[in-house]
């Protein structure tokens, strides 16, 4: 059975990956019913090991006022991230929250190929939340015994004002930049 189908399945989910040893998981998903993500916020939290890198979802609103799960669950081993386009402007559609998304990052007019196999653009939190795991994983490359709340302080420690923007800590222009490490 899929996770979707019985939400349940994440604790499941979660404790196979906590016992291959994974670091950082990478979440495009959600739903506005926080009683979905109840087993996923236990486990998570059993869990600090992992580093569950979360997209804000794409509805256009403020997730502290409207929240979307699991963007919006209170994890300390959670990092949100909202989409932006390459000049730190507001993707279309992101959604944003002073305290519930983390950073924003481009992840706005994302070359792709679609299903028909042709070349398209694409965008949104999805396309963002990827490229801050990778961010992520290459840091924890860097530092292999990096725990979970130093991988996160690096990640905000990138971010800068983005103005005008509801975001707990700031938009990271460029995170494929390997900041010397």
């Amino acid at each position: 059975r899929f996770p979707a189908e019985d939400m349940c399945r994440f604790a499941d989910l979660i404790a196979h990956m906590a016992a291959l040893g994974v670091r950082i998981a990478n979440m495009s998903m959600g739903s506005s019913n926080r009683e979905d993500w109840r087993c996923f916020e236990d486990a998570a939290a059993r869990n600090p090991q992992i580093l569950f890198v979360v997209s804000a979802g794409n509805d256009g609103r403020d997730i502290d006022r409207q929240p979307v799960y699991p963007a919006a669950l209170p994890l300390e081993n959670m990092i949100v991230v909202s989409s932006s386009d390459s000049f730190g402007r507001r993707g279309r559609g992101s959604n944003v929250g002073a305290m519930a998304v983390d950073v924003m990052v481009p992840g706005e007019r994302v070359d792709v190929i679609d299903h028909r196999g042709a070349r398209a653009e694409t965008g949104g939190t999805s396309y963002a939340a990827p490229r801050v795991a990778a961010l992520a994983a290459r840091f924890l490359t860097a530092h292999p015994g990096a725990r979970t709340e130093e991988i996160i302080d690096f990640i905000l420690s990138r971010a800068i004002g983005a103005p005008g923007v509801p975001l707990a800590h700031g938009w990271i222009p460029d995170p494929t930049d390997d900041f010397g490490f």
